[in-house]
């Protein structure tokens, strides 16, 4: 299974194909105890055949495999999204596009209502990086959950359309 999103592809694991990256994620600098799941996740998520939100995916440019995304359910019309990306793909812009795009897929095709995502407050790359892919800070949400010590950012659709609509 495919996404074709506007400059990225999300594929479904392969390990004829995708072997070679999932021996690159090296997770030990990852405070993520779900970053540190990936190779299993990619796995499970391997034979689904259809569109998930409980699923891993390689993320691919020019069919080259640069990293994964996966999604979690998290209510009804809420998803939880987390990315990685190989070392030597970081800081070219990749993270921001696939928020963006992915975001926008999962809003126009799945009808989902708002993409979540949560990151270390010490991480100030990724911090901007959501910030610019017009993710907000969702303090009442960090205030009840703050279980992990990690800051809550929510995306919305009803914003999301909002400024599209401004374009």
């Amino acid at each position: 299974m495919q996404i074709h999103l506007e400059t990225l592809t999300l594929t479904r694991y392969e390990e004829a194909k995708h072997k070679s990256l999932m021996e690159e994620l090296d997770c030990k600098d990852s405070k993520s105890r779900f970053i540190h799941n990936i190779k299993d996740r990619l796995l499970a998520s391997a034979n689904i055949s259809d569109f998930s939100f409980a699923s891993a995916y390689v993320v691919e440019e020019n069919h080259l495999p640069i990293g994964y995304t996966y999604l979690s359910p998290m209510k009804k019309d809420t998803v939880f999204i987390e990315i990685s990306l190989r070392k030597q793909e970081r800081e070219k812009g990749i993270g921001s596009r696939l928020l963006t795009e992915f975001s926008e897929y999962l809003f126009t095709k799945q009808n989902i209502k708002e993409v979540r995502a949560d990151v270390d407050p010490s991480n100030q790359k990724s911090i901007h990086m959501l910030l610019n892919c017009g993710f907000s800070i969702d303090e009442e949400e960090f205030a009840q959950r703050n279980y992990t010590g990690k800051m809550e950012f929510v995306k919305d659709s009803y914003c999301y359309e909002s400024k599209r609509r401004k374009k």
